[in-house]
């Protein structure tokens, strides 16, 4: 018979035995646990699991809660900047088996130069205090020892003023120590980019969501607004200001004004800082171009602004954000506009008629003429074709002459039209008699003749005459032969 000591046939385990065996082995592995990046010095990310009244406890993956004092995790405020649940990272300062200490930065009065170079090593942060500007940055003491910032290093954005942070506390990374310490330089730049990689995927994901967020205006140019988004700048180009005509930006914004934004576009950049942030502040609200057919219809009459005047026309918004053009050829019925400066000006209020609406194309034809009083809707009753009208000679072109028949129609002269006799007697201004010989009203076109119908009829006298010449010719000389036919018999009689 097998012995007992090497034979576990006759041992009997209770399912109860079973796993009170597993929980002292759960219970022995939890104690044991201590997540190999839990060293003095090393970078660690936790979960806030909650908040004390001196320290913050953060769950690290270890046996116990990790602390960090409350006080790094308030704003200028006093407020806590986290809550239960939020995602932080920051820096082991102490680790032994009762309790793993947290910070931000390492801070203290005095230290061995030996704990900066470790610092050095590790890229732990540190806290200096400002002590003293000068032209090339800012002088600190960090843990009793000396230590320069350069201005380039002070700052992701361009730092205006370096007395500022007179009497700070800052927290730097340190860059170099040479001469045994004497010579320590620091920079906050690894810091803030640290923050701004976070916060410039967030933006991303803003980006995508199209969600609304704050900023804050910090400077204003020609070409659009600045917005502070929290360390990080982007830009609202004029075209995305508002969906009005945006000109003089610095008449409607001021520096330090809080403005709701969309971001557009995030082009990243190897240094966080020039990454490029693309903003707009009129897509916040909605489109007005969306409602345009429901608010316009063609054959309206509508009050609007003139905004804009240009060579060929003038614009006018019918409602903020819409915009209708008014064509120079659209500005009057009685006299020929040469520039809509002669009608109209900007800001003046005008009634216009809606000829045309292009939602695609985001456009809107305009008329300042009133429909009614058309001076071409009877043209074809008033200048019937073949009749005889005395117009005015208004202008040459290269094709003829353009003659104004009444206030507000004009017809065409071609060269073809005129007769060669009178092709170079005209000008402008002279009074001329023309003959109609077509007229198209829809598309406002009659055309003229002058001096042809003189011509034809000339013509036909002519060859009239001439027929007629020809005919007494042959009677002529018909009598001519029979008056000889008879002298020549009388002759033969007398012989």
């Amino acid at each position: 018979m097998n012995d007992k000591n090497h034979d576990n046939f006759f041992d009997e385990h209770s399912q109860d035995q079973q796993a009170s065996q597993d929980l002292l082995q759960m219970i022995n592995d939890f104690e044991h646990k201590t997540p190999a990046n839990i060293k003095v010095g090393s970078k660690v990310s936790g979960t806030v699991s909650r908040i004390g009244s001196e320290f913050i406890f953060v769950d690290i993956g270890g046996k116990n809660e990790a602390m960090i004092k409350k006080v790094e995790l308030t704003d200028e405020n006093g407020e806590i900047t986290v809550k239960e649940k939020d995602k932080i990272t920051a820096y082991v300062v102490s680790n032994n088996d009762s309790e793993t200490i947290l910070s931000k930065s390492i801070s203290g009065h005095s230290s061995p130069i030996q704990d900066l170079y470790d610092a050095l090593n590790n890229k732990v942060p540190v806290q200096g205090k400002v002590t003293g500007v000068n032209i090339g940055g800012l002088n600190l003491k960090i843990m009793g020892h000396r230590a320069f910032c350069p201005i380039s290093q002070i700052d992701v954005k361009f730092t205006e003023d370096v007395n500022s942070y007179l009497g700070k506390n800052l927290d730097v990374m340190i860059t170099r120590i040479t001469e045994g310490g004497r010579n320590i330089v620091v920079s906050r730049i690894p810091l803030l980019e640290e923050g701004l990689k976070t916060k410039l995927e967030e933006l991303e994901k803003f980006a995508e969501q199209k969600k609304v967020i704050q900023g804050k205006i910090s400077k204003i140019t020609e070409f659009g607004l600045f917005v502070d988004l929290g360390g990080l700048e982007g830009l609202v180009h004029i075209s995305e200001v508002s969906w009005e005509r945006a000109e003089k930006l610095d008449e409607s914004f001021k520096v330090g004004q809080d403005v709701e934004v969309i971001v557009l576009k995030v082009e990243k950049k190897q240094q966080v800082r020039n990454s490029k942030i693309s903003l707009s502040i009129k897509q916040v609200f909605d489109n007005p171009w969306d409602s345009v057919s429901e608010k316009f219809s063609v054959g309206q009459s509508v009050q609007g602004k003139v905004t804009r005047i240009t060579n060929f026309g003038a614009f006018v918004e019918l409602i903020p954000g819409v915009e209708g053009m008014v064509h120079v050829s659209e500005m009057s019925w009685i006299k020929r506009v040469h520039h809509p400066s002669e009608v109209v000006q900007e800001g003046n209020q005008v009634q216009v008629n809606i000829l045309g609406i292009d939602e695609k194309k985001k456009s809107i034809s305009l008329s300042l003429k009133d429909v009614s009083n058309d001076p071409w809707r009877d043209a074809d009753y008033r200048f019937p074709v073949g009749s005889e009208i005395t117009g005015t000679v208004a202008k040459k072109s290269r094709y003829g002459y353009f003659i104004d028949l009444a206030e507000g129609v004009t017809g065409l002269l071609v060269f073809a039209n005129i007769s060669s006799d009178k092709k170079n007697s005209l000008n402008e201004g002279d009074s001329v008699k023309v003959i109609i010989e077509s007229v198209d009203t829809e598309n406002r076109r009659i055309s003229l003749s002058y001096g042809i119908k003189e011509a034809k009829q000339d013509q036909q006298e002519v060859s009239e005459f001439i027929k007629k010449q020809g005919k007494t010719s042959a009677e002529k000389t018909e009598a001519s032969s029979e008056f000889g036919e008879a002298l020549l018999a009388a002759l033969k009689n007398r012989k």
